[in-house]
Order: C-alpha cells, then structure tokens, then sequence
C-alpha cells in the first residue's frame, strides 16, 4: 500500500514540478513517512519515476481502448479521444506527468523512457488501426487504408499533445479544429 501512495505522491510532483525539482523529501512528507522509509520500496528516484511509467501506458491504453471501439461512430470516437487530450490532461496529474514524460523526460533516463514509450506506440497503433480497420472508415471513395489513416490519426495525437505541452490550451483547440477540420474532409464518404 505505501508502495502506491509513494507512486501516488511521485506522480503529482513529477507532473507539477518535474523530475529535476522534486525531491525524495518532498514525496515522503507528501505520504507522511520519513524519506529513508521509502527505500524499503524504490531503490532510489530514478527507480520511482521509472515505476511509473508502466503504470501510465496501461492506464493510457486501457483508455484508448474504451473510447476507440470501430463501428459506424468512429469519427466521432476518434474526435472524442482527440478533444480527451487536453480534458484529461487539465484534470489529472496521471496524464500531465505523461505527456512530461513522453516529451521532456528526464536527460539520464532518457533512453529507458523511450524504451517503454515505443513500445506503448506500437500498442496504441495496433488499437487504432483495429477500430479504423473494422469501421466505416474503409474502404474510402479516396482510397486511403487503414494502415494509412491509422498512421494519420497517430500524428494527429502527436501534433496536438506538442501543441498543448508547448503552446497552451487555446493554441491546442485552433490545432484540434484545424486538423480534425482535413481528416473529415479526408475521410469524407457521399451519400448516395
């Protein structure tokens, strides 16, 4: 249990504060023990935050999974977990820890973040490509696949997550209104 609260309290400072300015005094006075105790669990912080982050691609893939189920509303399942970006990331430290982690990891960790990071990508493209895969998304009058679209709403997360991790919510919704404004008259399918 002190094991999760500790992850707990380590998450909320990475997120607010980063790596670099939290301190293992801070998240043990944050969980109401003395620092040396939260050795019994984590070898040191780089331990701590690297726990971490297997915690945040399950979560982030749990939820993926829930919102992009394929089907006739996959346009606007896909918008959904689009606009989730900046809702979720304004209302959780989980997601505000990861969208830090994902883009400015710490310096010495880097290649270990990565690592994990990949391989979530992978997992997060295999999700959408079988929602787009078994919806009415393909085919397409434009004939764009699946693989292709799939490749297209993965940059679509990429460049909206940059947007509001470097220039902010506003700046975040003119991006999210100007993309999703090309990939609907991309995927745009006549009526008959």
């Amino acid at each position: 249990m002190t094991a999760s609260r500790l992850q707990d309290a380590a998450l909320a400072r990475f997120a607010l504060q980063g790596f670099d300015a939290t301190s293992m005094a801070e998240i043990a006075a944050d969980v109401g023990i003395k620092k040396p105790s939260i050795y019994a669990h984590f070898r040191n912080k780089d331990a701590l935050y690297l726990s971490l982050i297997p915690l945040m691609i399950t979560a982030e893939l749990d939820y993926a999974k829930t919102v992009l189920v394929g089907g006739d509303t996959i346009r606007a399942q896909i918008h959904a977990y689009l606009q989730s970006i900046q809702v979720r990331h304004d209302e959780s430290f989980r997601v505000q820890f990861w969208m830090r982690a994902l883009y400015t990891p710490p310096g010495h960790l880097h290649d270990q973040v990565m690592a994990l990071m990949h391989v979530f990508m992978d997992d997060l493209e295999a999700i959408v490509l079988a929602a787009i895969a078994g919806s009415s998304l393909v085919p397409n009058p434009q004939g764009l696949s699946a693989e292709v679209l799939t490749k297209t709403c993965l940059g679509l997360i990429d460049c909206l997550q940059v947007e509001l991790t470097y220039a902010g919510p506003a700046k975040f919704a003119r991006r999210l209104q100007a993309v999703w404004a090309v990939f609907e008259a991309a995927t745009h399918t006549p009526r008959p």
